[in-house]
């Protein structure tokens, strides 16, 4: 009896793009079985790259996450998030292109369109929240089909057809010619340009998003000063920068319920995280030039 013949190993960048809470993200988080980027029901949750790396006996793909493409920049902080995905095309081995089914198509899908069009490698067009019931508008992105090499409707959210979509991915990725990431990287954290203080960050930020009315998140940013482990206990403490005195009095809230609801939410979060008991510690402070010092 022949023994079937080894396929050879693949290994490559695939890139997401697409309009803000397309489900890029959400995505990422359920093929890699484990939460790497934060989600949140706002746009512009996402502000940088998010490096995550996953592995099977195909070989080894590295999954970018890249903020939403905006229509425009109302302010620095968008001004310098949506100057990302441009400047990180170049790297894919692959595009997927993230659509919500949910929304109709308009200006944004327009801009992340003109940015694909541009790059000469293969792409495939994702349907995404099949499961999401209400308005399906995916009959006006029918004509776009075929400008991409592959298309399928998948739900990241309940990880329906993620094998398929996957499938798909490996078919269009080159010959590994070299690891992307060592065994110990991927064991240890499988996000690759983060930091665990960077991380802890973005889990704080993400509660912040969660917790915080209207426009008031995007005023803001965290950053870890200090971790420390004392009788076993983890110490973290955490800056929270944000514009002005007004927004920092609402970020404390009344009887500084606001804050410490966010550092609850957040510390929970963590200690799933780091599987650590955890103190956190939240300063608010007033820096309205955060922007130009973090992004």
């Amino acid at each position: 009896m022949k023994k079937k013949k080894q396929e050879k190993q693949k290994a490559g960048n695939v890139v997401l793009i697409g309009r803000p809470n397309a489900g890029k993200s959400t995505l990422i988080n359920s093929i890699v079985q484990q939460k790497v980027a934060i989600t949140s029901p706002k746009p512009q949750t996402t502000r940088k790259v998010i490096k995550a790396a996953y592995q099977d006996e195909r070989g080894q793909i590295i999954f970018w996450d890249m903020p939403g493409v905006l229509k425009k920049n109302v302010d620095l902080v968008s001004k310098k998030t949506s100057a990302v995905p441009g400047k990180n095309l170049d790297n894919a081995d692959l595009l997927l292109y993230i659509i919500d089914k949910t929304r109709e198509r308009g200006d944004e899908e327009n801009v992340a369109l003109g940015i694909i069009r541009k790059i000469d490698k293969p792409k495939i067009m994702v349907m995404n929240k099949i499961d999401k019931p209400g308005k399906d508008f995916s009959y006006q992105y029918d004509f776009l089909k075929d400008e991409f090499d592959e298309f399928l409707e998948i739900s990241a959210l309940k990880s329906t057809h993620l094998k398929t979509l996957l499938e798909k991915i490996f078919s269009y990725l080159p010959e590994k010619k070299e690891d992307l990431f060592s065994q110990k990287q991927l064991m240890e954290n499988k996000i690759l340009n983060q930091t665990s203080s960077e991380f802890i960050s973005e889990l704080i930020r993400e509660k912040i998003f969660l917790t915080l009315r209207h426009e008031l998140p995007y005023s803001t940013h965290v950053v870890v000063e200090n971790m420390e482990e004392k009788n076993g206990v983890f110490h973290i403490k955490a800056n929270i920068l944000t514009n002005t005195e007004r927004y920092k009095r609402m970020i404390i809230g009344r009887k500084a319920e606001t804050v410490k609801t966010i550092g609850i939410k957040a510390r929970k979060e963590i200690e799933l995280f780091t599987d650590k008991k955890i103190f956190l510690r939240l300063n608010v402070i007033t820096d309205p030039h955060w922007p130009e010092k973090y992004l």
